[in-house]
């Protein structure tokens, strides 16, 4: 050690030992009182990571156990408030000196504070000081993540990594503690049975090793050791869900359930269900009048558990000035579960079926008088009177009731699992709107309006009309048909009626919302159909395009009706769009596994090495042993491509019908138009087998001129068929060039033998 460090540890001791001495501190200037605070300090925080050290680690100092540093760090604030008067203001330095001072001073004061709360928590939790011992717990919180901030030349990590851990340990034993308080002050007792009883003890004497408590934990040091944790919501969560489900909502469905409350010194009783009274002691009269009593009496008995709640559950609590926000948290979560179940199970019933009795309210004071007790008692504020604002408002509530009625009316019949279908458009039975417009306005062009009909009867698709406002025949289910019905009659019905303009919009909504429920729910009803049932995915491709049919038109139909303030937004363009993606989403994963079907049936899809075709060329001329596997493959394919054309023609709209059939022929006449064109030379006899093979390929034509058989009497009939399965079908052209190439090739092969 130099001479210098010996001098100076020599300064240090013998300011320390002065500085025991306040009068010879007092005498010193400012800088040598602030040499000696700094010596002070560092002493002090040595003795204080010792004492940290010796009580919290796994081994103990039998010197410096049971020492507490606080009183001896507590001086030091004294003698740092005499050095900050004794400090010239103009010296920085002795400025900047002070500055880390106060920082490290209030390091170690925190430490030591942590360190005194520690040792104490236990024997607080011990005898029943649990108010106290979160008081403690919370402070010792602030400070460690005040010691988070300070740099690490400040204090020790590891003595406070060290009181980190003891403050979590202390921590989980109080939560331990309450949790057992909670479960003895709040005794839930059901056993299976039909009687549910709560038993509310005002205070507990004994902890859980039945050791009694030097102070019994009364119920205001639980909510406050709750709260000083931050620990209240979970557990009234759990109280509001056993209020909620074991009283209020059966209250609620049947409110002649025997409800009693007993009282003690110590303890409150609340049971339901120990005698149920009889169904036929309700009062007899007309509907209005037993639902009516029915509220009155769901009034007084839910007034009962609530003055439970406030009397017995926060017994001797002084709501208004100590736990006013755990009661609150409590009332709002009730609140919040049960004013849904009141508007739904009492509100609406009592909304009267006749508009023009809507001006009566007297049959719904039971309601506002729970409400008023609940507001009286503190369980919710001015802002949360719900049944007081839809009373007031009672005529669109009265519209909601109708809208709900409604929207479950049509959601009960989407649901249902009808798939019967009906024919519209065209010459269907069901003729729409639109297609009335266009047949009175002359149907076709260059047709009478006398023949207009005739003319649109005596052909089957779509085109054969030129009117654009025609609907294509098709099949429908009878799902879109009842939800198109129902839009048309409560639109007809906002619109003829003299309401307000938020009714009508009430009910403008309601059709949207209809609209809305069907792509919800019928997707996820025949999702299964959709993708392996070709009936069902192109019924429902129909229903989306007649939905948007409809939707085009029906809110431009009843604008002259519409009241003024809904005339430009009472539109139903903007669902089209929707209805469109889901159309093609119906449609498309079918096609798509058709398509993959179709390949797979014909076989490898090498195209330079095929199969069926090396065997036959490679071997002199003869067709082998593969003409009849290849046989198979392509009727195979041809009866899958017949099948869903069957169905196609019988549901799909025209135009829609010959896509379909275009894009599932496009596989088989491609696959085969390929290979054809592989072949370079055959023998006649070749030539004809291949011909020969291709001929249920060339039979797909018959289903597209299956589709324009009423223009058979037209003279450009054969022109039409012809170019409608070239227009649909892009491979079409090429296998009969690869067709007539063999032909030709056996007829000339025969011409020269």
């Amino acid at each position: 050690m130099s001479r210098n460090s010996r001098r100076y540890r020599r300064e240090a001791e013998a300011a320390v030992a002065a500085a025991n001495d306040p009068a010879d501190f007092e005498k010193r200037s400012g800088e040598e009182q602030l040499t000696v605070l700094e010596a002070l300090i560092e002493e002090a925080r040595t003795s204080t990571y010792e004492a940290i050290n010796s009580h919290h680690r796994d081994f103990l100092s039998i010197r410096l156990h049971g020492q507490d540093p606080l009183d001896e760090v507590a001086t030091l604030n004294d003698k740092y408030g005499l050095v900050q008067s004794t400090i010239d203001p103009s010296a920085h330095k002795s400025i900047e000196r002070l500055d880390a001072v106060g920082r490290a001073l209030r390091a170690i004061v925190r430490l030591a504070k942590i360190h005194a709360n520690l040792k104490d928590i236990d024997d607080q939790i011990l005898h029943g000081d649990v108010a106290v011992a979160a008081s403690s717990i919370a402070e010792i919180g602030e400070f460690l993540s005040e010691l988070e901030d300070d740099s690490p030349l400040l204090v020790d990590s590891q003595a406070v990594d060290l009181l980190q851990m003891q403050y979590l340990k202390k921590r989980s034993a109080l939560k331990a503690e309450l949790d057992y308080l909670m479960a003895e002050m709040y005794q839930i007792n059901d056993a299976g049975s039909s009687v549910v009883e709560m038993v509310v003890s005002y205070c507990v004497m004994s902890n859980y090793d039945n050791v009694p408590y030097e102070n019994p934990v009364m119920l205001g040091d639980l909510f406050f050791a709750l709260t000083n944790l931050d620990l209240y919501r979970d557990k009234m969560d759990l109280l509001a869900d056993a209020l909620i489900y074991r009283w209020f909502i059966p209250l609620l469905r049947n409110p002649s359930e025997s409800l009693a409350v007993s009282k003690v010194k110590l303890f409150a009783t609340i049971n339901i269900g120990a005698y149920t009274a009889s169904a036929n002691n309700r009062s007899s009269g007309d509907e209005a009048g037993v639902t009516q009593s029915h509220c009155a009496l769901v009034r007084d008995k839910w007034s009962t558990v609530l003055d439970f709640i406030r009397d017995e559950m926060f017994h001797d609590v002084s709501i208004d000035e100590d736990h006013t926000v755990v009661y609150e948290y409590l009332g709002s979560k009730l609140w919040t579960a049960l004013c849904p179940l009141l508007h739904e199970s009492l509100l609406v019933p009592l909304v009267p079926a006749d508009i023009d009795a809507i001006g009566d309210a007297q049959h719904m004071v039971p309601l506002l008088e729970l409400e008023e007790r609940w507001l009286e008692l503190g369980l919710i504020a001015d802002d949360q009177l719900s049944i007081k604002d839809s009373i007031r408002v009672l005529l669109q509530t009265y519209v909601s009731k109708r809208r709900r009625d409604l929207l479950t009316t049509v959601a009960s019949i989407l649901a249902t699992d009808d798939a019967n279908t009906v024919v519209v458009g065209g010459n269907g039975p069901v003729t729409d709107m639109l297609c009335d417009y266009a047949l009175s306005s002359g149907g076709k062009k260059g047709s009478s309006a006398k023949g207009g009909k005739g003319a649109l009867a005596s052909t089957g698709f779509d085109e054969d009309c030129d009117s654009s406002l025609v609907f294509p025949r098709c099949s429908i289910s009878v799902h879109a048909q009842t939800l198109v019905e129902f839009a048309r009659e409560t639109i007809g019905f906002t619109a003829s009626s003299d309401e307000e303009a938020k009714t009508a919009a009430l009910y403008f909504h309601a059709v949207r919302d209809a609209f809305a429920l069907y792509r919800c729910l019928m997707p996820c009803q025949w999702s299964a159909a959709l993708l392996a049932d070709p009936k069902r995915a192109f019924v429902m491709y129909n229903d989306c395009e007649f939905i948007c049919h409809h939707l085009s038109t029906l809110g431009f139909r009843y604008q002259e009706k519409w009241p003024h303030v809904l005339r430009a937004s009472a539109t139903f363009v903007d669902v089209i769009a929707a209805y469109r993606t889901l159309s093609k989403a119906c449609l498309s994963p079918l096609l798509t596994r058709l398509r993959t079907q179709i390949a797979q049936a014909l076989g490898p899809s090498e195209w330079l090495q095929p199969r069926w075709l090396s065997s036959m060329i490679g071997s002199g001329d003869t067709l082998g042993r593969c003409y009849e596997a290849c046989e198979a493959q392509l009727a195979l394919a041809c009866g899958i491509i017949g099948q869903v054309a069957h169905v196609g023609a019988a549901h799909l709209p025209r135009s829609m019908y010959l896509r379909v059939l275009g894009l599932l022929a496009d596989v088989a006449v491609g696959h085969v138009s390929r290979r054809f064109e592989e072949i370079g030379s055959a023998s006649d006899s070749t030539a004809r087998a291949l011909v020969r093979l291709a001929t249920p390929v060339a039979a797909l034509e018959d289903w597209f001129r299956s589709s324009t058989s009423n223009f058979a009497s037209l003279s450009d009939g054969a022109a039409h068929r012809g170019s409608l399965i070239s227009k649909y079908c892009k491979e079409w052209d090429s296998f009969q060039i690869q067709i007539s190439r063999l032909d030709k090739m056996a007829s000339h092969i025969s011409t020269i033998n």
